[in-house]
């Protein structure tokens, strides 16, 4: 939704032809059993690349494990990558990503239904801290995350494991180096995901890459900030 909502629109009236879809594990895709990888995923994408007939290298964009997928593709796939975008992912793990990452994975594991306002607080860490001090805003944002329906098990095990091997594996960020084709690194002034320190500190071991940061946002960026974050896609890619 909030591809479709804040960046197709003005990534095709900049001339792209844009293709989106959800990963296993998120409807309306399929949910087939854990475990789940960033290299099933990989290949996913590949694959549906290969079924639109797009043999040529691509531009491609990645926000948070959409953008796991894209640094793999470009790592792994660079005769199928013309430009890669990754935003709000690429960073050393840091605590609190490896602990909450756990804790969902456990609770996943339970497969039990908790309140739907659990699962709506928990989004409140995509937003600034300031935010989250609007008693209106955090308000108006409950309800409208408590209206939605709980990701449902296989898909969402399948998707917190896959996290958490990314997170916890000591090779990955040792790759950087290798990267080989043009590179944008997006950040969130305000993420506690992928901190802006963290994903400056990814973009100077990636050769030639770009790094820009959205200023007053959080997290989800691409969602309360689409505008900005469009024309910081366009501008690289332009250039790619």
């Amino acid at each position: 939704m909030a591809w479709q909502l804040g960046l197709v629109p003005a990534l095709v009236a900049a001339g792209y032809t844009v293709a989106t879809f959800d990963n296993r594990g998120v409807e309306p895709s399929s949910s087939p059993p854990a475990p789940y990888s960033i290299d099933v995923m990989t290949a996913d994408t590949l694959a549906l690349l290969d079924h639109l007939g797009w043999d040529q290298p691509v531009r491609i964009a990645g926000h948070s494990m959409g953008g796991w997928i894209a640094e793999t593709m470009a790592l792994d796939h660079p005769d199928r990558v013309r430009a890669a975008a990754l935003m709000g992912s690429a960073n050393a793990p840091t605590a609190w990503e490896i602990a909450i990452t756990t804790v969902e994975r456990d609770l996943a594991r339970l497969d039990y239904d908790l309140p739907p306002l659990f699962y709506a607080t928990q989004t409140l860490r995509y937003l600034p801290i300031a935010d989250i001090q609007n008693t209106e805003l955090v308000s108006t944002w409950l309800s409208f995350m408590g209206d939605l329906p709980v990701w449902p098990n296989p898909g969402r095990l399948g998707q917190y494991e896959a996290a958490l091997a990314w997170s916890t594996d000591p090779i990955r960020t040792t790759r950087w180096p290798e990267m080989s084709v043009p590179c944008l690194v997006l950040a969130f002034e305000h993420d506690v995901d992928s901190p802006p320190e963290y994903a400056r500190m990814a973009s100077q071991a990636i050769p030639g890459c770009q790094y820009r940061e959205i200023a007053g946002s959080g997290h989800i960026g691409i969602i309360t900030h689409p505008d900005e974050v469009a024309r910081h896609l366009i501008e690289f890619f332009e250039g790619a």
